[in-house]
């Protein structure tokens, strides 16, 4: 039997992003805009959805956590 090449892991929605960012944001370690940043261009390939995900981060950060953002 053949197997195809896994897809890798992309962001194709809003409502993965809300998801994503949800559980990213649960983790102390990955609270901050580098990793938010970093993810966004890893993960997602539309601009305008990539800008959305950069800067819901930022208000997640700000407003749940309190967290000075530049």
């Amino acid at each position: 039997m053949v197997i195809g090449p896994i897809e890798s892991f992309m962001i194709e929605s809003e409502s993965e992003t809300d998801d994503y960012l949800k559980d990213l944001s649960e983790k102390p370690e990955y609270r901050s805009m580098n990793e938010v940043k970093m993810r966004a261009q890893k993960f997602i390939k539309d601009e305008h959805l990539r800008n959305s995900f950069i800067n819901q981060g930022r208000e997640i950060l700000k407003t749940t956590y309190g967290l000075e953002i530049e």
